[in-house]
């Protein structure tokens, strides 16, 4: 980070995302093979995502970070720059992710022959998630990468996600006025902007449910159909403080399953990226699923119906992939 960060959550929450712009000074393309991610104040950063930014947007990067009070800016989602697709459904095909950190999981060295493509006149942005439940103090992150010269040639690596739905209602007998869905849908809009309070049912609509009638449950899925001939190297998964456990199958029920990740006690401390043994070849038409468990009695505070969102103590299911085209 170019200076020392002191975390606040805006609009009384808990949860801050700030993004960083960073100048990598590449003058020719390189390949990103290697990264490793150290967060300063660890005891309250929640994740740390390093996007590429292309040159055609490093203009709109920079007058973002001008025009921004402090260091850096709010960024709930993403890191509020153009990533050249206007298309959600695209940019979960290919998140622009180098790299990533969370507990556990924080130094990756590519398969040999592989590499994040980083194009001369790239810009960084890392996007930082500090979770105030811990209070507030100063944070300097930083990160390596190891590059190699784009004339090497290697297989552009894409990262995909994979996210599913999260509707879980209060328990029974519990009544607290965020325990109503709408109530809180609005209370996600009030602490991270509007767009925050369309996710919901975006995911819902996107893994074909009722987007018009939700309904709660402690397992939520999401199928994904493969579009391109695909080879997928490693497998990551990701919830909060409500996670039980976590799958990813390839063509799961049919003879051709495949099981990519499995997490059967999942530990919110420990969220690493496993790099696949053997590469799995899928092809268009096969199906990736994502699936995970939550569990509404680990809950603490207030009673809520909580939803997929940016707060630690809202929930996500998220499954990632590391993948080549072809």
């Amino acid at each position: 980070m170019p200076g020392s960060y002191r975390p606040s959550a805006p609009r009384g929450g808990t949860d801050d995302y700030r993004c960083f712009l960073l100048d990598p000074k590449l003058t020719a393309d390189r390949f990103v093979t290697a990264a490793r991610i150290a967060p300063g104040a660890s005891s309250l950063v929640h994740h740390v995502i390093l996007y590429r930014v292309p040159a055609a947007a490093a203009s709109e990067a920079v007058a973002l970070d001008r025009r921004t009070r402090g260091a850096g800016w709010t960024c709930f989602g993403g890191p509020g720059v153009s990533s050249g697709s206007g298309n959600p459904r695209a940019n979960l095909e290919d998140a622009g992710w180098i790299a990533a950190w969370a507990p556990g999981w924080g130094g990756d060295r590519l398969r040999t022959g592989i590499g994040i493509p980083l194009p001369a006149g790239s810009r960084i942005v890392m996007q930082v998630h500090y979770n105030l439940l811990n209070g507030s103090r100063p944070d300097r992150s930083r990160a390596v990468l190891t590059t190699v010269p784009a004339g090497r040639g290697l297989e552009p690596v894409h990262t995909v996600l994979l996210p599913a739905p999260v509707e879980l209602a209060c328990r029974r007998g519990e009544q607290a006025p965020l325990c109503d869905r709408t109530a809180a849908v609005f209370d996600q809009a009030k602490r991270f902007g509007n767009d925050a309070a369309l996710v919901p049912t975006g995911l819902l609509l996107l893994c074909g449910k009722d987007a018009a009638r939700p309904v709660a449950a402690a397992t939520t899925t999401c199928d994904r159909t493969v579009s391109a001939l695909t080879t997928i190297h490693a497998v990551a998964g990701h919830m909060h403080l409500l996670g039980r456990s976590i799958r990813v199958e390839l063509n799961p029920g049919t003879p051709r399953a495949r099981l990519l990740l499995e997490i059967p006690r999942w530990d919110f401390h420990w969220q690493a990226s496993y790099t696949l043994a053997r590469p799995v070849r899928a092809a268009p038409g096969d199906v990736v699923r994502v699936t995970c468990r939550h569990d509404s009695s680990l809950r603490t505070g207030a009673p809520r119906y909580v939803l997929w969102g940016e707060g630690t103590t809202d929930e996500m299911c998220l499954g990632v992939l590391q993948v080549t085209r072809g």
